[in-house]
């Protein structure tokens, strides 16, 4: 699964619960990226011979590993160390953590000096870039096993905020405002253009009315959010690799937002209407709910901008995983042809979309399987079997 981090609340309780603000805001990986904070997910059962760790030391040049087992029974002098490990700070070399076993949370400032919240646990490695203010406790579990890197010989000198004058931070702070792919030597040049593309902004706009993650495998009312447990986040730019694109747009001014407009003069949307889904509202309303939630696709683009209220678009991975897209007011998105996908409402039980149409407005839907329909075809070869390239900010498990 992959790794978790959200913006955290003021609460003096114990560090070691999660600290979500009320309601949560999730971080999505490539805003860690845009700090500087890179992720790889690897395989802590067998790190003495992995072949990805080792082309990640040799990249990166880390070529001293140590052990560190933390918990009230392993760690000498265990109050005061994590006492120190807890106190904001910074280094004048990255951090390298790899977590073997247990799990625990290192926070992170944010741009706007926000406490970011990330928990690492068996299988995720991350390195926090030099001069970036942190600080690392356990969770409630009391226990992790992490591997420190290094370059040369180990060096872990903290210095506690405020450090404004020492070089790492000042370079830090401008790698983050003013360069922020400098230090990312060790990402693919997709990562980059990834981090390129979204640094401008501090949050993608498109993260408030548009969310995703992977559904579990509960047979429960299809209306609920039907989350993994730890819950798995899927990023808008994974939802682009599969072919599906998004928008925010402003949906109290549609008739009169440029934003629509634009986009449907580049993609040829010539055609609009509007479909109520509820039980009051739309005729046969227990048939077509049924009907939209069977598992099928469609020869053309699947194009809807809820203009009020929600619902919830699932599509299929690379793996046949179900990723469920909860898309709200001032969503739009567009699902390619091909892609097999199905539809419900939440609990709200109200949704009011837009449909968009290339020409004369056509919804025929292919229930699974239709593998040899020349649109699934199409799809697989652009999107299923698209060479991905490696990622060091790895969004998937």
């Amino acid at each position: 699964m992959a790794i978790e981090a959200w913006f955290m609340d003021e609460s003096d309780e114990d560090p070691r619960l999660p600290h979500h603000r009320n309601p949560k805001e999730l971080v999505p990986l490539d805003h860690l990226a845009e700090l500087g904070v890179l992720y790889w997910r690897l395989n802590p059962k067998d790190y003495e011979n992995d072949q990805q760790l080792r082309n990640i030391r040799e990249t990166r040049g880390y070529n001293y590993m140590d052990l560190l087992d933390i918990c009230p029974e392993k760690l000498e002098n265990y109050e005061e160390k994590l006492k120190n490990f807890y106190t904001e700070h910074i280094h004048a070399d990255e951090e390298i953590r790899y977590c073997l076993e247990g799990s625990g949370y290192f926070d992170v400032r944010d741009k706007n000096d926000r406490w970011i919240r990330i928990w690492i646990k068996a299988g995720d490695l991350i390195i926090l870039p030099a001069g970036i203010y942190h600080r690392f406790t356990l969770d409630t579990s009391n226990y992790v096993k992490l591997m420190r890197l290094f370059m040369g010989e180990p060096v872990w000198i903290s210095y506690n905020r405020p450090q404004e004058d020492h070089p790492a931070r000042k370079e830090a702070e401008a790698r983050v405002v003013s360069k922020p792919l400098q230090k990312f030597q060790g990402s693919s040049a997709k990562t980059q253009n990834k981090i390129r593309a979204m640094v401008a902004t501090e949050k993608d706009p498109r993260e408030e009315v548009i969310q995703a993650w992977y559904m579990d495998d509960s047979d429960e009312d299809q209306r609920l959010p039907h989350h993994r447990e730890p819950k798995e986040f899927v990023s808008l730019d994974q939802l682009t690799e599969l072919g599906v694109l998004s928008w925010r747009l402003d949906a109290d001014n549609y008739e009169t937002d440029e934003g629509l407009k634009k986009i449907r003069e580049e993609r040829g949307y010539s055609y609009m209407d509007f479909c109520e889904v509820s039980p009051e509202k739309l005729p046969n309303y227990e048939e077509k709910i049924k009907s939209f939630f069977e598992e099928h696709l469609h020869t053309d683009e699947e194009i809807r901008y809820t203009v009020a209220g929600s619902g919830y678009f699932d599509v299929r991975d690379r793996n046949e995983h179900w990723i469920r897209v909860w898309l709200k007011k001032g969503g739009l998105i567009v699902l390619p042809a091909g892609i097999y996908h199905r539809f419900t409402l939440d609990t709200d039980n109200y949704i009011k979309a837009m449909r968009l149409f290339v020409g004369d407005p056509v919804w025929t839907p292919f229930n699974r399987p239709h593998d040899h329909l020349p649109a699934r075809q199409e799809y697989v070869k652009a999107f299923v079997h698209k060479e991905t390239g490696d990622h060091a900010v790895d969004a998937a498990a």
